[in-house]
């Protein structure tokens, strides 16, 4: 491509003719070449051909991203988008979905999303964003979750975008339309119920899960289990990853290093911490027993235990006997004991005592950094003496968590001898 003076004084013009295009063009030669008698001609005539060349490209790209835009949905998620969500390569966090996330995302695409746009092309959806923006607001009404969904939508047509098979992604906009109507409610609910327990209702709670676990209603060890979540306030996932290499009865500490994901496999924290708590002291004994206990009862099965032996464990359905906890196992617990003791609990979840934990240890004068420690959410800003150990939870937080709890007690029995006393 040049412009070029001759011998005699005139100017040629060369201009290559990319090949793709050159039947766009009409025309079988490789190059444009002419012949002009000034310089302004010359330059005129490039610009011309440049643009006809612009022109051309811009015609096939518009063929060939209609042509692509005509895929279906479903086969663009399957073929396109998953691959590239599979490798952290779709959304702008360009983080690899852990195991979990990568089964809940697809659950959303083959529940909602497919059976929903599945058989429209992705041209007809990205020229009809309405369309898209009314079934999701539906759907909005019914699902929490529909940040998620719309993020997943979103990151579909950007993807199509850049690949070329559509010429800009037109759901952006639509998609910030949507609100989230039934997190909204599920929040409110959450709130008029209230977010934690009382130290009163938190009280009724151990006093009923005491009764139960002595009368045989709830097994020594899902007792134990709801003690140890709701003293270390961890989460249940994190309760139902220990094992026995975690706990070290002689010293008083437990390990929280991982989590038993829904999958049932093995993965890190929430947040990746790895995070050193001491044992409350009335909680030791308990453990030392059950251990006994559990070792008894899988010898009694053939089976040894050691350090790597779950400290929670059930038999499934099956007859799966020592198999690692499913997501809901202590939920179902909490609520057979809340089913038997309805008239004097207020409902509860594991996550509802981790705020509990929480709230009760700062009115009982925890910080909210230590509290913020212990439950491994905020970022610790204090310099470490070693790198990469874990954070040290002493028994501080728990101290002032339990003396709130002892303070209520105390008022409970006072009040009682009170009325006692008065009648």
């Amino acid at each position: 491509m040049a412009i070029t003076k001759t011998t005699t004084g005139s100017y040629k013009v060369e201009v290559f003719y990319p090949k793709d295009i050159r039947t766009v063009l009409g025309t079988d030669e490789a190059r444009y070449r002419k012949t002009v008698s000034t310089k302004l001609e010359a330059t005129t005539l490039e610009k011309m051909v440049k643009k006809q060349i612009r022109d051309a490209e811009r015609k096939l790209n518009a063929g060939t991203i209609s042509k692509n835009g005509e895929i279906l949905f479903k086969d663009f998620y399957k073929k396109i988008w998953w691959p590239l969500y599979v490798a952290g390569a779709s959304g702008r966090s360009r983080t690899i979905p852990s195991e979990e996330t990568q089964d809940n995302t697809a659950k959303i695409f083959r529940l909602h999303l497919n059976p929903m746009f599945g058989e429209y092309s992705m041209n007809y959806l990205n020229l009809n964003p309405m369309f898209v923006m009314q079934e999701l607001t539906i759907m909005s009404e019914k699902y929490a979750n529909i940040r998620t969904v719309k993020s997943y939508v979103n990151q579909m047509f950007d993807t199509a975008e850049i690949a070329e098979y559509i010429d800009v992604n037109r759901m952006e906009k639509p998609l910030r339309q949507i609100s989230s109507p039934k997190q909204k409610r599920l929040a409110e609910r959450r709130k008029a119920l209230g977010e934690y327990l009382t130290a009163d209702q938190l009280i009724a709670w151990l006093d009923c899960a005491k009764v139960d676990c002595e009368v045989g209603k709830l097994k020594f060890e899902d007792y134990l289990l709801f003690l140890i979540t709701l003293n270390l306030g961890d989460r249940k996932a994190e309760s139902y990853g220990l094992q026995w290499k975690h706990v070290d009865l002689r010293e008083g500490n437990v390990l929280i290093i991982q989590a038993l994901k829904k999958s049932g496999k093995l993965g890190t924290t929430k947040t990746g911490k790895e995070t050193s708590h001491v044992i409350p002291p009335f909680l030791i004994p308990m453990l030392k027993e059950w251990q006994e206990k559990q070792d008894q009862q899988l010898g009694n099965v053939g089976i040894k235990s050691g350090p790597d032996q779950f400290l929670f464990t059930y038999t499934n359905f099956r007859g799966g006997i020592n198999q690692p906890l499913h997501a809901d196992y202590l939920n179902y617990r909490m609520n057979s004991i809340y089913k038997r003791h309805a008239d004097r609990l207020v409902r509860a979840t594991p996550h509802k005592l981790r705020h509990t934990f929480a709230t009760l240890a700062r009115q009982g004068g925890a910080g909210i950094q230590e509290i913020s420690e212990a439950l491994t959410h905020g970022n610790i800003k204090t310099t470490r003496i070693y790198v990469n150990t874990p954070d040290i939870i002493d028994l501080d937080v728990h101290d002032k968590f339990a003396a709130r709890l002892a303070e209520a007690r105390e008022k409970a029995i006072a009040d009682e001898n009170k009325f006692i006393q008065s009648r």
